[in-house]
């Protein structure tokens, strides 16, 4: 058997006319993908080579260049683009884009189930996707957690082999997680039952399949698994696939009626179109919701003011605390400044809020925006720490802090160890012990500081304007209109999703009715397996 760092050698050298091929990223039933640049258009791609079992036969070869070209044809945002074939006789060999990111089974492996927010860009993401292909005849056969990318500085969900899943239906057996009965071709824990049994398939397989993907994004666990491929492939068959409330509780009921109704075995009874997915979801609105211009100034400007507000309360306490102890005057003007700036501050910002509030934009649809902005960091960050090395750096950073805040704790107690008491209340110190005192106090403010202002943290103004705006104060500066502009993209019921989905009549608690002839026609397609 030829070794990997044979087979890129001889890769790199096939493919040197046109690429530069670097390091594998990948090996499946389909081939091994490696990451290439291309040097007459510099550009990072990705290149997927065919097994030699597969591009050594003439018709299988045939068709794989009729639907790549298909595939290649695609030009949509959720889908990744094919850019050229290589037949080089024994080798084929496809590139296409290359996503800065991970499979979506890479996501969940390493962060655990997607969020609310996440799951429902997931489905809209690859059903536009699904939508496009479709209506261009195109059906992918194969969707499942590897073949779908997410991008990691956007968090956009790409579809990848759109034309390779049709493909295969010759030839040796493909390695675990493939499997092949006549003319079937696909993962058996993400395949329709019509596809399972060998019958003409349409775009509802691929959103049943769909349906087991995001099932398993939202839970972490596969809905449907076995022992062997011959018994998945009947309970995709049999097995009504449970509702995914019972798994995941907190999913709001329009997804989880839009997830179930995803996998409904009976392709009738699932959306019919991708298109009909999307606009359910679109009409449930459980994206996050757009947040206008003018709240996002005033958020802004709220954190400028608590900010200032925190300076001005700092002062008055500096002042109070180091004043004479019969220095009455100068604690009285103290306050009276503090006052004063405060006063202006809180007027400045009411002023803001009357103006923002006569714009339609009640106390509820600020509070929403806010929460909505947070929600945005929140998603910012947590796309940035998915970076590899990031997170480790950071808590690297966070644990060299608490050393660091000790040493200055220690200097501090020491600096003033060394005091010498002149006279009574004043002291002298010795420029050694001075900068010891010095160097204490700078290694505590550092270390403070860099945990208040770690940027993979929930920023402490936006969290103390939320409270604020969300207090009676707030209250009390915003007023309350008789109506107001709510925010777009709030939830609200869903008909759509749960609408004209019938329940399968079971033969049998837990089992939907199968037909003698279509349960002879799956004993045929799993005895030919059986004999491979």
């Amino acid at each position: 058997m030829t070794s990997p760092s044979h087979d890129l050698d001889a890769l790199r050298h096939r493919l040197a006319h046109r690429y530069q091929i670097g390091r594998q990223l990948g090996r499946g039933g389909m081939g091994a993908v490696y990451l290439a640049r291309d040097l007459q258009l510099d550009r990072p791609l990705a290149i997927k080579v065919l097994p030699a079992e597969f591009a050594s036969q003439p018709a299988l070869r045939e068709r794989f260049l009729r639907e790549t070209r298909t595939a290649a044809g695609f030009s949509h945002p959720n889908i990744v683009p094919v850019f050229a074939v290589e037949d080089h006789h024994d080798l084929l060999a496809m590139a296409m884009g290359f996503v800065e990111g991970e499979s979506l089974a890479e996501r969940v492996t390493r962060a655990g189930p997607l969020s609310v927010k996440e799951s429902v860009r997931l489905l809209q993401d690859v059903g536009y996707a699904l939508a496009y292909a479709h209506g261009r005849g195109v059906v992918h056969r194969d969707i499942k957690p590897d073949n779908i990318m997410l991008e990691r500085a956007t968090g956009r969900a790409l579809v990848m082999d759109f034309g390779i899943s049709r493909t295969i239906n010759t030839g040796p057996a493909l390695q675990a997680g493939l499997t092949r009965v006549g003319e079937v071709v696909g993962t058996p824990e993400f395949m329709s039952p019509e596809q399972a049994s060998g019958d003409n398939v349409d775009g509802r397989s691929d959103l049943y399949s769909l349906g087991l993907v995001a099932w398993y994004a939202v839970t972490g666990k596969l809905a449907i698994t076995g022992e062997s491929t011959q018994k998945i492939l009947v309970k995709q068959l049999t097995e009504i696939v449970p509702p995914i409330a019972g798994a995941r509780g907190d999913l709001p009921e329009p997804l989880a009626a839009a997830i179930d109704r995803l996998v409904k075995k009976d392709p009738a009874d699932r959306f019919q179109t991708a298109e009909a997915l999307v606009d359910a979801l679109d009409a449930a609105q459980l994206s996050a919701p757009h947040v206008p211009l003018a709240v996002r100034l005033f958020q802004q400007n709220g954190q400028v003011y608590i900010g200032n507000a925190l300076l001005v309360l700092a002062f008055l306490v500096y002042k109070v605390v180091n004043s004479e102890p019969r220095a009455d005057l100068d604690r009285l003007a103290a306050i009276s400044v503090a006052f004063a700036l405060e006063f202006v501050l809180l007027m400045t910002i009411a002023r803001q809020a009357r103006n923002l509030r006569k714009l339609g934009y009640d106390r509820h649809a600020l509070q929403t925006g806010f929460a909505a902005i947070l929600e945005e960091g929140d998603e910012a960050r947590a796309q940035a720490l998915a970076v590899p090395g990031i997170a480790r750096k950071r808590r690297f950073r966070n644990f060299m802090v608490v050393p660091l805040i000790a040493l200055g704790i220690y200097d501090v107690n020491l600096g003033y160890s060394k005091r010498v008491e002149i006279t009574e209340g004043y002291y002298s110190m010795s420029r050694v012990g001075a900068t010891v005192l010095i160097t204490g106090i700078c290694s505590i403010v550092v270390g403070i500081l860099i945990l208040l202002l770690d940027p993979f943290r929930q920023p402490i103004l936006q969290r103390l304007g939320n409270a604020f705006w969300g207090g009676p104060i707030g209250a009390l500066l915003m007023g309350s209109p008789k109506g107001g502009a709510a925010l777009t993209g709030t939830t609200k019921p869903l008909a759509t999703a749960t609408a004209a989905v019938t329940p399968l009549p079971p033969s049998h608690p837990g089992s939907p009715v199968v037909s003698d002839d279509r349960l002879t026609k799956i004993e045929r397609r799993l005895d030919a397996l059986e004999r491979k």
